[in-house]
């Protein structure tokens, strides 16, 4: 098989490259791995992604899938009080919770209607230059790409492939919980909670349900509790507005607890000969922040149109798309040291200090518990 652009990851980023790219007439092939279920619920969306799905030709179909509404945000950071945020108050407007699973279907369909080749594959493959060209090589399978991007998430699967340097400033880990209850607490407001080894989130799972995160350092607790859901339940009660939001007399556990990585990471380049790097496997984002889907989307459309460029023989596109992404990953460090510094209470704790240092030192590959 022959493409233009070959894919590494179907997820949203995976899929705005593919879309953009077919827009301007490029062929593409996505190689992905088979669905793994996760906790999806909850996952929210600012109404300022309404550019990136317009320029995919989605904003109609996002509109459709009528996704409940998100007016805004409560937040108890930096002082003992709760603390409302209306998205009123913002040029945008109100955002959304969005159903993933939609979400996910809806891109989906837009890239197999643009013709857009899918090929799942849970075997070992390979990647490599041949004659100016990327070569994939699975079994009998053999793609010959001009170009490649990497929307493999955390996993950065390419440019682990390639050496390229992976910076982390934290071990930051997520604890997923999914709850619900016969006679749940409506609410479409997100909640966020700062305590002394971290930070909770909450917000509507649908359907009476519930998610609620708790954002960690994982040497912070011992191994022994990882896997006990009445652990985190316990942990939950020692909140001030956590507990009632989700009371454990109320919610219960739908699954066990899920793990995931949540740290703050980014490579030490974006692009090179013949290769991009595209959403979380470019850089990824502390929660906190609330890039998430939103960046997904822009920088896989910032991929996509580089790659064309890049076909269409501009040698400056691959660092142009560079360059952009240092910009919005050192904005995002502006904005996420802001953020911490406001929560002074616990000062003398390993979660503060750590995120208080002026320099923060990377982490290595090998010192992460769930990668």
């Amino acid at each position: 098989m022959i493409t233009d652009v070959l894919i590494i990851g179907n997820g949203p980023t995976g899929l705005a490259s593919a879309i953009t790219l077919r827009q301007h007439g490029a062929s593409v092939a996505v190689v992905h791995r088979p669905a793994v279920e996760v906790i999806r619920a909850g996952e929210s969306l600012a109404a300022s992604v309404r550019h990136s799905l317009m320029e995919l030709d989605l904003w109609n179909d996002f509109l459709a899938a009528e996704h409940p509404s998100c007016y805004g945000n409560a937040s108890c950071w930096g002082d003992d009080r709760l603390f409302f945020y209306d998205f009123i108050q913002s040029s945008f407007g109100e955002g959304w919770y969005v159903n993933r699973t939609a979400f996910q279907s809806m891109m989906l369909q837009k890239a197999v209607a643009a013709g857009v080749k899918f090929i799942e594959t849970n075997r070992a493959f390979r990647i490599e230059r041949e004659g100016g060209c990327w070569k994939y090589t699975e079994d009998h399978l053999h793609i010959h790409a001009e170009k490649i991007i990497d929307a493999s998430g955390r996993n950065s699967w390419l440019s682990r492939q390639l050496g390229i340097k992976r910076i982390r400033a934290d071990n930051q880990i997520a604890v997923v919980s999914l709850l619900a209850s016969s006679n749940p607490l409506s609410s479409q407001q997100s909640l966020i909670e700062a305590v002394p080894d971290g930070w909770w989130y909450v917000s509507e799972g649908g359907g009476g349900k519930a998610v609620r995160i708790f954002f960690t350092d994982p040497d912070l607790h011992d191994r022994a509790d990882w896997s006990d859901p009445l652990y985190w339940n316990r942990k939950s009660m020692q909140t001030r507005f956590v507990k009632h939001r989700v009371p454990v007399t109320r919610y219960s556990d739908v699954l066990p607890p899920q793990y995931t990585s949540a740290g703050s990471h980014h490579l030490e380049s974006y692009a090179g000969e013949g290769w991009l790097a595209a959403g979380d496997a470019a850089c990824a984002f502390d929660p906190l922040s609330s890039h998430g889907i939103a960046f997904a989307l822009r920088s896989g459309i910032d991929a996509g149109l580089a790659a064309k460029d890049k076909l269409a023989g501009i040698s400056s596109a691959g660092n142009h798309y560079d360059q952009k992404i240092r910009l919005a990953f050192r904005l995002y460090e502006e904005q996420r040291a802001d953020l911490y510094r406001k929560e002074t209470r616990w000062a003398d704790h390993s979660y503060w200090v750590r995120r208080h240092e002026e320099q923060r030192p990377a982490f290595t590959e090998s010192s992460i518990l769930t990668e």
